[in-house]
């Protein structure tokens, strides 16, 4: 099988991802579920074997194929403080985003992953603690997907499809560990470096200045303070709107403009078909 060398995925594993959410004031209880509710949370639809089909593949995506002029808007590390501010915005333009969330984050903000859900966005697993899963043993690597899963199905009643590793942190392993939880590893393209700050005028112009069909947005809820994503929202949204882009959750962009091999890689830098 030929290796394809992906330049816009090198570097992935080294940027964007912010620094991991304050520790909380007191460790939350690990979440377990019932093995009836799992099997319920876990049956999939359609698009959702789609997603496993590309995961089993043994890769990560960056983007999708780039054949419709759709995006995907996807926000790291809550639900925090300021989710709520970015679900309002996200409903009053009727456009639909994808959640990675970290498992601490969802126990310490109970019925805000369902009310993501409930709005039409999907969530995918950003870990339990924001860990470099590289750094991990596969035992704990699978520990950090699994207690992040449970509390996705707790708040919700519905099992994640999707995994982004913090910091873009990804390996063969990492990969593995996703695979065998029925994930697809999900890194992105369009990054804005929200989590350093910037004003809300310089988050919107990295947005348009690297945006293309099929690029998978990386933007933050939590971790911090994330006023500037918030004012910076609307206008990404009314500029990629006026040229004529439009939204979806990562499924359903995959699902509709699957990924060629250019759009995976196997650890940021390249895969195999």
């Amino acid at each position: 099988m030929a290796i394809v060398i992906v330049v816009a995925a090198i570097g992935l594993a080294t940027r964007g991802d912010d620094a991991p959410p304050a520790k909380a004031a007191a460790d939350p209880v690990i979440p377990t579920v019932t093995a009836a509710a799992s099997d319920i949370a876990n049956q999939l639809g359609p698009r959702d074997q789609e997603l496993v089909g590309i995961g089993a593949k043994g890769v990560s995506i960056h983007r999708a194929g780039g054949r419709r002029k759709v995006v995907a808007l996807t926000f790291d590390d809550g639900p925090g403080k300021d989710t709520a501010s970015i679900l309002s915005i996200l409903k009053q333009n009727d456009v639909p985003a994808t959640f990675f969330v970290v498992g601490q984050e969802v126990q310490a903000n109970p019925g805000m992953v369902a009310q993501e859900i409930a709005q039409g966005n999907q969530v995918g697993i950003h870990t339990w603690d924001h860990a470099d899963m590289t750094k991990l043993s596969p035992a704990k690597q699978q520990q950090e997907i699994v207690d992040t899963q449970n509390a996705i199905i707790n708040d919700s009643g519905v099992a994640s499809r999707l995994f982004r590793a913090p910091y873009g942190a990804v390996s063969p392993s990492v990969i593995a560990a996703a695979e065998k939880n029925k994930l697809l590893s999900v890194l992105w393209e369009g990054d804005t470096n929200d989590w350093q700050r910037p004003d809300a005028n310089t988050i919107v112009q990295r947005v348009l200045s690297q945006v293309s069909p099929g690029t998978i947005i990386l933007m933050h809820d939590g971790g911090g303070d994330r006023a500037n994503t918030v004012a910076a929202l609307p206008t990404i949204i009314k500029e990629l709107k006026k040229q004529g882009y439009g939204f979806a959750t990562v499924g359903d962009l995959v699902v509709s403009d699957p990924p060629t091999s250019s759009d995976m890689s196997v650890d940021g830098k390249g895969v195999s078909e």
